[in-house]
């Protein structure tokens, strides 16, 4: 089971989607979904003094509308400038091997393509997640 997880996806009806193929997977214990990419950095920055606010696991979306940057900027940031050693990874709708590879390149762990059937793709998530944690599991993408 993964404790804790941070969804950044500007899509509300998206957060609810994830929410509920969470619960109905028994991914989570607890899951804090936020809007936007400055958002989401808000939250690393506080992790930095209190790391017991750190997510086991962070979903973010490629496209994040109302944001200063995307989400491969965003994984950027955590893995080059905040250094948190969090598993991190895109959940998107796009599937463009382009975009997949400059997630690679910035320490994105995983890419899951969004669809309206998203529970298969988060149960073979779920599965791979210890490895992931422990750097075993190589970079992955869910179709």
């Amino acid at each position: 089971m993964i404790d804790s997880i941070l969804l950044v996806d500007d899509e509300d009806l998206f957060h609810i989607v994830f929410d509920d193929a969470c619960s109905l997977l028994d991914i989570t214990l607890s899951l804090n979904g936020v809007h936007s990419a400055d958002e989401a950095e808000e939250r690393v920055v506080s992790w930095m003094s209190d790391p017991t606010l750190k997510p086991d696991c962070i979903f973010v979306d490629l496209n994040i509308i109302g944001s200063s940057f995307d989400g491969i900027e965003f994984i950027n940031r955590v893995n080059h400038k905040y250094g948190n050693g969090v598993v991190i990874g895109i959940i998107s709708s796009s599937h463009n091997e382009e975009e997949i590879q400059k997630a690679q390149k910035v320490g994105a762990q995983f890419w899951i393509v969004k669809s309206d059937d998203i529970e298969p793709r988060l149960e073979e998530f779920k599965k791979d997640f210890e490895g992931f944690k422990e750097g075993t599991q190589t970079f992955k993408v869910y179709k």
